[in-house]
């Protein structure tokens, strides 16, 4: 009986792969949607196909999902790297680095250096893909100084097929010169957004534009999605697909068609424009779900939705009672909707408060497939494949953000952690604390009540361990070598180049 015991433990520990198990992978992300923006959260905007796959047996809702960062930029890099973004010096959104010349490969938005999910998948035999936003370099070289970030595509970190723009994009396509065959949407906006410009790299040039289609861009990007996935299923190669949408930032624009749903329901027309650009993906993820059944495959793929941050302040966007808002490290600002469909592993629909965070996909899928993770650099997020079996109902390890540093350690940052329970907020001035706040997340979601001085117990423990964090994090600058500075002394920075 021992020994039978001890056999049941070895196979529980083992990793899926152990067993010729090859799940395909979908990382979906929608940009600037707000905790509240979805209708299972008491949103406005209808996200029918969100709710249904936030109920479906396979599928664990996950209520303490996190970004990695309070913006665009340095979410994605957490998406791809499974580490703070800090530790690489993407500081904030469109800010890379340290140094303006970028002549090293270390300099660039995501360090060379940085091992990426894509690269991680595709070592391990699968196909790789990206569609949409990348917001990590720009794709064209500087020219007159009108760039201020050097090429860094994602051809250049692991993705075999990839269409994708370099920053933010309106939600709809309506500027008629752009492309000869782009849709044209006139009346409802004060102004022509900037076109929508999709590249990719063919032959080692830079090539403009797949065949466009008129509509809301999340439409765009499907089409690019399924004809992708339809030629893995035909190659019976399992594939990473890595999906992050523009939709809801701005410029939030729906098309005519969306739009009339909402203005008959007397919102306002930023409203209808906001809203129906949310309703157009949601029919995209119901797309999506939709092609996976026809296809076979939905049982065996692993599909997570979550957004890159939390609302934009002033939009009509929500965070349904949270405090903050995007660019703030308040939940407001990073606790955003988030669910992980699994039909192979989740078997039981759960809600769960079990807190997540961007950075613990790479984790998890090198736990899915038996990679072994790197020993030479620390990762900030966790392997949530026990969570997802039902194995684990504790997180157990801190999740840590650090915001407005800008290369400066010794200046003046935001840095916070949460555990299953408390939220420590701490500002640095001069690389020391000069305020804190904890809260009880369990109990004050809107984070209302600072306990430091009821549970100053709990409060100094979470302070030594950001301090640590903080440690940690200069360390990796200094070893990435993307700051162009010694990090040996925390309290001596060169910062003349701010």
């Amino acid at each position: 009986m021992a020994g039978l015991l001890l056999l049941a433990t070895l196979l529980g520990s083992l990793s899926l792969a152990a067993y010729g198990a090859t799940p395909n992978v979908i990382f979906a992300m929608a940009d600037d949607l707000g905790w509240g923006d979805v209708q299972y959260n008491n949103g406005k905007a209808a996200t029918p196909n969100l709710n249904e796959m936030a109920h479906s047996p396979n599928t664990i809702l996950l209520q303490r999902y996190y970004s990695g960062g309070p913006v665009c930029s340095p979410t994605r890099g957490t998406v791809l790297t499974g580490r703070n973004h800090n530790r690489y010096c993407v500081w904030t959104a469109n800010a890379g680095n340290s140094d303006p010349d970028f002549k090293k490969p270390e300099h660039m938005p995501l360090p060379y250096s940085e091992v990426t999910i894509a690269e991680v998948m595709r070592d391990s035999g699968y196909s790789t893909a990206m569609f949409g936003k990348w917001h990590l370099g720009d794709f064209k070289k500087l020219q007159n100084g009108n760039s201020k970030w050097p090429v860094s595509h994602p051809g250049m970190h692991g993705f075999d097929q990839w269409w994708a723009t370099e920053r933010s994009a309106p939600t709809c396509t309506l500027n008629c010169a752009c492309f000869p065959n782009a849709t044209c949407i006139e009346g409802h906006n004060k102004g022509q957004p900037p076109c929508t410009n999709y590249y990719t790299n063919n032959s080692n040039t830079i090539e403009g534009w797949p065949d466009a289609i008129p509509g809301d861009d999340s439409h765009f990007l499907f089409t690019l999605a399924e004809k992708y996935i339809r030629e893995q299923v035909k190659l019976q190669k399992p594939f990473f697909l890595y999906l992050p949408f523009h939709t809801v930032h701005i410029r939030y624009i729906a098309t005519d068609e969306m739009r009339e749903k909402y203005l008959k329901q007397n919102y306002t027309e930023e409203q209808a424009d906001y809203f129906g650009a949310i309703t157009a993906m949601d029919e995209v993820i119901g797309n999506l779900r939709e092609l996976l059944k026809e296809l076979g495959i939905r049982d065996n793929t692993l599909f997570w939705f979550a957004s890159d941050n939390g609302a934009l302040h002033g939009s009509p966007g929500s965070v349904n009672g949270l405090r903050g808002y995007k660019t703030l490290l308040y939940e407001g600002g990073v606790r955003v909707p988030g669910m992980i469909e699994w039909p192979d592993v989740i078997s039981s629909n759960k809600v769960s408060w079990f807190p997540v965070i961007s950075s613990d996909l790479l984790p998890t899928v090198r736990d899915i497939l038996g990679v072994k993770p790197s020993d030479d650099r620390p990762i900030d997020g966790i392997s949530i494949l026990p969570f997802l079996q039902g194995k684990m109902d504790h997180r157990n390890h801190s999740i840590y953000w650090g915001f407005d540093i800008g290369g400066k350690f010794d200046g003046k940052y935001n840095m916070s952690t949460s555990g299953d329970q408390y939220k420590l907020m701490a500002t640095y001035e001069n690389g020391k604390v000069f305020r804190y706040y904890l809260y009880d997340l369990l109990n004050d979601l809107e984070e209302t009540t600072d306990l430091k001085d009821k549970l100053p117990t709990i409060a100094n423990k979470l302070l030594s361990q950001i301090e640590d964090w903080r440690k940690s994090v200069m360390a990796s600058v200094e070893k990435v070598g993307c700051l162009n500075v010694s990090v040996a002394d925390d309290e001596q920075y060169d910062d003349s180049w701010y």
